[in-house]
């Protein structure tokens, strides 16, 4: 498959959103750089020892290796800070995703949601924050993070963030949302190895190479409440598929 062609049908949900789904299609890395023996970051030919990202990115090892809050590879020269300690690169910045896109997007993963069986999930507020804010309301490295009260429910994203980096993250805190009104108590690792498998659904209804390799991250990630969590919801949603990981999860029900 050609990686700089999206095949994905997952524009025709919503046909007034059609534009903003070609954007997350482009925002992967598209460097005149890519696959090359030169280096991502100062563009000279590769001499001696260098690094390798997901996107095969080729870096020198003199350089720092800095990388992409958004889409987690490397820095190239035109990368910023955008506070913590944390990078965005210059592919990413193009496509940063404005309250407006993250809305559209909320509409197209819910009548996805919709669609494959999850049934209606209730409106939430949302709302874009800095790297410092999200710090001050949560521990831990997140980019993103769903909450309620009572019958609020509120979804926190790290603003800045691509078009592709965006809609997985909305499709994981919707799905902690449907979750919340449900009132299932899952364990935690399961919860959000469903959550992430929402990530998973919507990622593979993109296919562009970001989002393969995002696919790849969930699949690779070392950490045992994420990473373990959505190994394991996957291999059942294998087996019984989403209807079957619904049931499962329903049988969560708090008391």
């Amino acid at each position: 498959m050609n990686p700089d062609k999206p095949t994905s049908p997952f524009s025709s949900l919503l046909d007034k959103s059609r534009n903003l789904i070609d954007d997350i299609k482009r925002s992967y890395h598209d460097s005149p750089l890519f696959k090359t023996n030169s280096c991502y970051f100062c563009g000279k030919p590769i001499v001696g020892r260098y690094y390798t990202d997901l996107y095969d990115h080729s870096l020198c090892s003199t350089h720092p290796r800095r990388f992409c809050v958004s889409c987690s590879g490397f820095c190239d020269s035109g990368c910023i800070e955008v506070g913590g300690g944390k990078y965005l690169c210059s592919s990413c910045q193009n496509f940063h995703t404005t309250l407006k896109d993250a809305k559209e997007m909320i509409k197209m993963i819910r009548a996805h949601y919709e669609k494959i069986g999850l049934g209606m999930i209730e409106r939430f507020h949302l709302e874009m924050v800095s790297v410092e804010e999200m710090h001050r309301m949560t521990s831990g490295d997140v980019l993103g993070l769903a909450s309620s009260n009572g019958r609020r429910y509120y979804i926190h994203v790290l603003e800045n963030l691509s078009h592709t980096a965006m809609v997985g993250i909305l499709a994981h805190e919707i799905l902690h949302i449907w979750q919340f009104q449900r009132r299932l108590n899952a364990p935690n690792r399961i919860s959000e190895g469903f959550c992430d498998l929402g990530s998973y659904e919507i990622y593979s209804q993109i296919k562009t190479q970001h989002s393969e390799v995002k696919i790849q991250m969930l699949q690779e990630d070392p950490s045992p409440i994420y990473g373990d969590g959505y190994r394991i919801v996957k291999r059942y949603f294998d087996k019984a598929g989403w209807a079957g990981v619904i049931k499962k999860m329903e049988g969560y029900l708090s008391e």
